[in-house]
């Protein structure tokens, strides 16, 4: 049976071997193509991001991924998506700890702006339309994903976060 768990969680207490390295990854949309990205650094994930937030297809939900090395299956991830007119997005981010405990966190801003409709899953974007609480500045996202990659502690920071145990898709 799984747990939903309050709180953050360390990487190192992620769900999967702990003598392995967590891989960072993640699935983008960029003028029809799909782009499988691999980050290994601060600098790497940077550079792609500021490629993607003015490149990337805003209407398609972008996915990332924390993997345990030589593992199929992710021990969590992040979806986000945003728009580029409004210059605001928001996430969503699922996370299996050891022990069968999961954990679920939803960003909260105040950047909502009335025309912007943002989803979670862009397969099913009319179920998982994200409240407009949950709207951030693309600049916030910007350096939460980037923590995301480099950081040690989910959700990442500055973003604020919200637990939101009624989303899942492990």
């Amino acid at each position: 049976m799984t747990t939903t768990v309050r709180g953050e969680l360390h990487k190192r207490d992620l769900a999967g071997p702990v003598d392995r390295q967590l891989k960072a990854s993640g699935v983008f949309y960029v003028d029809g193509a799909v782009c499988d990205v691999t980050f290994s650094d601060r600098q790497g994930v940077a550079t792609f991001l500021d490629f993607y937030l003015v490149h990337g297809d805003s209407d398609v939900v972008a996915r990332l991924y924390l993997t345990p090395q030589g593992e199929k299956f992710p021990s969590a991830n992040l979806r986000f998506q945003f728009d580029r007119d409004h210059q605001v997005a928001a996430a969503v981010l699922i996370a299996a700890g050891r022990n069968d405990q999961q954990y679920s966190w939803m960003t909260r801003g105040t950047a909502w702006r009335e025309s912007v409709t943002l989803a979670h899953d862009t397969w099913n974007s009319g179920d998982t339309r994200l409240p407009p609480e949950s709207v951030i500045t693309m600049a916030e996202l910007r350096e939460s994903l980037v923590q995301w990659v480099i950081g040690d502690v989910l959700p990442p920071a500055p973003a604020r976060w919200a637990e939101v145990p009624d989303v899942r898709w492990f």
